[in-house]
């Protein structure tokens, strides 16, 4: 179909298997002009990168700590933020085979933040597994250190709605649905919905 000035739709005059090839082609294009936005550092730096795609722009720390499976996306805005904060703890993030991450969410790994397959997440979603340390409150918050890690797992199939916050040790179990807005504090058993600040179980996710 093509759009006239007016805003009227009239059909396409070319033949119905030349139309077909035509958005063969349109599509090799997307997916060809989305591989050249894919941000540096390039696929071989990764510890892994499978046949995924980063859309631009993106902020990628110790890409090297960073397994990344088949089919996964993540679109532009993510932060991917690894960082070797303690001398005996090698920090590594793994996201599973078809996982699709939103806009603008961020990944804090200091310890180890494991994403299975076929996780859902919408915008702003944020994942950690430490934080800044505040126990002393005459030092200023730029000079606290990094609290130890606590491994953070994000179940298969499970899906994390828009501004989700998961915090350190946490697990979501499979095909889990956090609702939009909620932090998530304690572990989330398989196959619930949970909603709110602090997260609690609202429902099963399945009949």
């Amino acid at each position: 179909m093509i759009a006239e000035p007016g805003g009227e739709r009239r059909r396409s005059r070319r033949p119905p298997l030349v139309e077909r090839v035509a958005e063969h082609w349109r599509r090799r294009r997307i997916l060809r002009d989305l591989r050249r936005r894919t941000v540096a550092p390039p696929p071989e730096a990764f510890g892994r990168f499978g046949d995924s795609y980063i859309v631009a722009p993106a902020r990628i720390d110790s890409p090297q700590c960073i397994f990344i499976g088949d089919g996964v996306v993540l679109h532009e805005g993510i932060w991917l933020s690894v960082v070797r904060a303690f001398d005996d703890i090698e920090p590594r993030l793994a996201i599973g085979d078809r996982t699709v991450f939103g806009r603008f969410c961020q990944i804090s790994c200091v310890g180890r933040v494991e994403i299975e397959e076929d996780v859902l997440a919408s915008d702003q979603v944020q994942i950690g597994d430490t934080f800044h340390d505040y126990r002393d409150p005459a030092v200023p918050s730029t000079r606290q250190p990094m609290a130890r890690p606590q491994t953070v797992r994000i179940g298969r199939g499970s899906l994390l709605g828009l501004g989700v916050v998961v915090l350190p040790g946490v697990t979501v179990g499979e095909r889990s649905y956090v609702t939009e807005g909620s932090v998530v504090t304690v572990d989330v058993p398989a196959g619930t919905v949970v909603a709110g600040n602090p997260a609690r179980v609202v429902g099963p996710s399945e009949p």
